[in-house]
């Protein structure tokens, strides 16, 4: 079995054939994007709000302004902040590292901003830190989020987009890697921590067995259902019922409505041992190949052989196809 397992050898595999498909990695999904910016600031005075180490910029003119508990906040921002501080609280709680206390950020940042604005797409994250202002005095960095300013219900039964970004956010703080099929389908998967979902029926779409069906079925496709059928796999081995304490499993949103949908999140222990795997290779410059700002081709191989060491490492029992992908 061909398992590549020293990330020296890596480059020995990126071949002239590698580097022709790296064109092919770059698409983007307009709904929740994940997104390589350039330090930013704001441009004109709002209102905020801070939760924790969260804090939710708006001006009253772009949102819904209903404030059930008559407390000067309207809903959405709240809700908005409840959302964000649940994931968090969640992920660290499943060990998880979160990106305030990962090497990359923690001696940079020491919030993460939300800023509510009118935009055509849901959401998107930033990896660069930004300069925050705050009543024309304070200055910091702090990791930016943007969320649209008027989706409709939210949060509802369905809005997961604020988990879906902070979720980005884990992901920078492990690796400076950016391919969209790594960063969307698997941040996608991340919201099965809030809402319910089929990840039994989702899970019995096989893993890539061969370069074309890993070149169409993954690398073009940012929401791709590789991470679902790792999550479905790793049932069979992990522990996925989410076993948060009371003071977390409890949040509600102002409406009275639970936070958590249910008490399962398939695969996680998966997730968090291969971006544990993840870091180690992915932040050492000396294998990266320093084409397009980490988003070719060579440095999905490197998630990918990420990928098979944790199901190496994991004990998963391989069926055909997992055996195929592993010789990839």
């Amino acid at each position: 079995m061909k398992i590549i397992l020293s990330y020296g050898k890596i480059l020995f595999l990126n071949n002239i054939l590698n580097i022709i498909f790296f064109f092919l990695i770059s698409s983007l999904s307009l709904a929740c994007l994940a997104a390589d910016k350039e330090n930013m600031s704001i441009g004109e005075e709002k209102n905020y709000y801070k939760s924790g180490k969260i804090r939710v910029i708006y001006s009253p003119n772009e949102i819904d302004l209903t404030d059930i508990n008559k407390n000067n906040i309207p809903d959405y921002v709240e809700n908005i902040a409840i959302q964000a501080n649940a994931t968090i609280d969640a992920l660290d709680y499943l060990g998880f590292v979160n990106p305030l206390n990962s090497p990359r950020y923690k001696s940079k940042v020491s919030y993460i901003d939300i800023h509510v604005v009118n935009i055509s797409y849901n959401g998107i994250a930033y990896d660069k830190p930004y300069l925050a202002s705050f009543d024309e005095t304070k200055k910091d960095k702090a990791l930016l989020i943007k969320l649209n300013s008027r989706l409709k219900n939210f949060p509802g039964n369905y809005w997961t987009v604020v988990a879906h970004e902070i979720f980005h956010l884990y992901q920078y703080g492990y690796s400076p890697l950016k391919p969209s099929w790594y960063l969307e389908g698997m941040a996608n998967w991340s919201e099965r921590l809030l809402r319910k979902d089929d990840i039994d029926g989702k899970g019995k779409v096989l893993l890539p067995t061969n370069s074309s069906s890993l070149q169409n079925n993954i690398y073009q496709i940012p929401y791709n259902k590789l991470w679902y059928r790792l999550a479905f796999l790793s049932n069979k081995m992990d522990d996925s019922q989410l076993n948060l304490p009371d003071s977390i499993m409890k949040r509600k949103y102002l409406d009275g409505s639970l936070v958590f949908k249910d008490n399962s999140f398939s695969g996680y222990i998966f997730m968090r041992n291969f971006l544990s795997n993840l870091s180690l290779v992915a932040n050492d410059r000396k294998f990266l190949l320093p084409l397009n700002k980490y988003n070719n081709f060579y440095n999905s191989s490197i998630i990918i052989n990420c990928l098979k060491k944790t199901i190496i490492e994991s004990g998963i029992k391989l069926d055909s196809d997992e055996k195929d992908f592993l010789n990839l």
